[in-house]
């Protein structure tokens, strides 16, 4: 018998007996007459497809089903040879000159036909790299299992690798695929027969965890593939760590793929809030958080479009000249039921959901347009400080952006300062450094945020436009605590000096840290000894007394 017949479950339906008896003496003849079913409608027969797709439909016209209604191939079998081909069908079959060897041809043709349907199909659900299946293919089986299942005894694992484009950036996209593999093999070692594992985009994965047998099994097994997954990578003689998160939620009686889906994700969210590999189970009280932050970030939206934030200002001092020389932006949220809501209240949320880039230009034309208004009122020119996210350095926007809000507010570019934090300085550090060069060339100098509390190389930082290293406020409280903190500050202030940069002390908020920073050379101080950040129109009566005070100062 010939191979491409074995598989496929013949139907015919056609009128009177003869080409049931011309099927049946040629099937006899390739050596497999018992083949071919006969029923009298498609409606009788699709049933016996259901756990059986590998069919063929042989039918008459007056017999064929619309296309919509059945998947399975067709073969017309007709009186004479069309002078068209037949629509919706495949093949067909004449009854003049029929014989074993046409029926022959037939059935290798439709089974060429069906064996390409399946490999464009696989091609569509499966992730080219790994082999593993991708995010289409994953919807149709999680779908699937639920189904059979009852949506008991499932659970669903969501995976991000966190640092994966970091990696892929400096090793190239070749070493990129190759870390992939490694990763999946890493994961598929820990699974069992009945779990399946799919790639839904470039670093993240799902992973359909049985638990049947074992309800707690899902938990063990996080455990075990969060270990695997911390363990070094060697990708071209470089060893690697890769952070991840994974998320886990069970599957509950009656829900669909869509909210289990959703649950997993919000798991790994919450997952992604401690560094390492590390995992986290999915319970109603964390989508409850997620629902409210998903409000609070529709919120944001509106308080940008309705301008219901604000910038504060807070003075920083110059201990040489005893003059307020620079100001801090800080931008606050005047919520209609919350009140007032300091950066740390939604700024994070800011950052997680792209809306940091828009609210940093917000933040950038309104305190330029209040550096006009302050010299405006006779007030002598200080220098503007506003904190710029990594992501801004991100979007393309940004130098062209800024040239047309300085050009606007008619502004010297030179007393507009960007604060930075270690950790962006050295994220990228060739795309950050080309920005910053790039801003430098407008006039706006930089400033580098909390320092002491990153990473940065001293190298690194000499190569690029700082001015101003500010001492990270958790340093200049311990001061007056711990004798050996007085000689690290110390040591901070020189350091800078020796770099050519001048420093400002943040959290400065009693006479004695004051008195210490004087005696160590720190340039600038800033905190609430000094005055706390203060909305516009007290800020102008700060500054005004405070140059009366520094004008009689002098005169004295």
């Amino acid at each position: 018998m010939s191979a491409f017949i074995e598989p496929l479950r013949m139907v015919l339906l056609a009128d009177g007996s003869d080409w049931g008896r011309l099927l049946r003496e040629q099937l006899a003849a390739l050596g497999n007459p018992s083949a071919l079913i006969t029923a009298p409608s498609w409606e009788a027969a699709s049933a016996l497809f259901d756990d059986h797709p590998q069919g063929l439909l042989l039918t008459t016209p007056r017999f064929q089903p619309a296309p919509e209604r059945c998947s399975l191939p067709v073969v017309l079998l007709l009186d004479e040879e069309p002078r068209e081909p037949p629509l919706g069908a495949c093949d067909w079959l004449v009854r003049d000159g029929f014989c074993a060897d046409m029926l022959r041809r037939c059935l290798r043709h439709v089974r060429e036909q069906v064996q390409l349907k399946l490999s464009l199909q696989r091609l569509a659900e499966q992730d080219p790299l790994t082999g593993i299946a991708n995010r289409q293919g994953f919807q149709a089986l999680l779908a699937a299992r639920l189904a059979e299942s009852g949506g008991r005894g499932l659970a669903l694992g969501h995976l991000d690798l966190d640092n994966f484009h970091h990696a892929n950036d400096a090793l190239g996209h070749r070493a990129g695929d190759r870390l992939i593999l490694q990763v999946v093999a890493r994961l598929q070692a820990q699974l069992a027969p009945g779990d399946q594992l799919a790639r839904l985009g470039s670093d993240e994965f799902a992973l359909l965890i049985d638990t049947r047998r074992d309800p707690q099994r899902a938990e063990r097994l996080a455990e075990r593939l969060t270990e695997a997954l911390s363990e070094p990578y060697l990708v071209d003689g470089e060893s690697l760590l890769l952070g991840c998160s994974l998320g886990i939620a069970h599957a509950r009686a009656g829900a669909g793929a869509d909210p289990l889906m959703w649950h997993a994700h919000i798991a790994m969210q919450q997952a992604k809030s401690a560094q390492g590999c590390t995992f986290h189970i999915f319970d109603e009280r964390i989508n409850r958080s997620a629902r409210s932050l998903a409000d609070l970030e529709g919120e944001l939206r509106h308080a940008l479009r309705r301008d219901e934030l604000e910038l504060h200002y807070q003075p920083r001092l110059s201990l040489a000249s005893g003059r307020i020389v620079g100001l801090e932006a800080l931008v606050r949220w005047q919520h209609a039921e919350r009140g007032l809501l300091g950066p740390d209240q939604f700024i994070p949320l800011a950052e997680q959901s792209g809306l940091i880039v828009p609210l940093g230009y917000w933040v950038m034309a309104r305190a330029l347009r209040d550096m006009q208004w302050l010299r405006g009122r006779g007030l002598p020119a200080m220098h503007m400080a506003v904190n710029l996210s990594f992501r801004q350095f991100q979007d393309s926007q940004l130098l062209s952006t800024l040239q047309r809000l300085i050009a606007d507010r008619g502004v010297e570019a030179r007393w507009l300062e960007f604060e930075l934090t270690e950790t962006a300085v050295m994220r990228r550090r060739e795309p950050v450094q080309q920005t910053m060069h790039g801003l430098a060339q407008l006039g706006v100098r930089f400033s580098l945020d909390d320092f002491g509390t990153g990473f940065s190389s001293f190298v690194h930082l000499n190569s690029l436009p700082i001015t101003l290293l500010k001492i990270d406020k958790s340093f200049v409280a311990d001061m007056g605590k711990h004798g050996e903190n007085h000689q690290l500050v110390r040591a901070m202030i020189n350091l800078a000096h020796n770099l050519g940069l001048e420093v400002v002390a943040e959290g400065v908020e009693d006479s004695d840290q004051l008195a210490l920073l004087r005696r160590y050379g720190c340039d600038q101080v800033q905190g609430y000894l000094i005055s706390p950040p203060l909305p516009l129109a007290e800020l102008v009566r700060f500054l005004m007394q405070s140059e009366r005070q520094a004008l009689l100062a002098e005169q004295s």
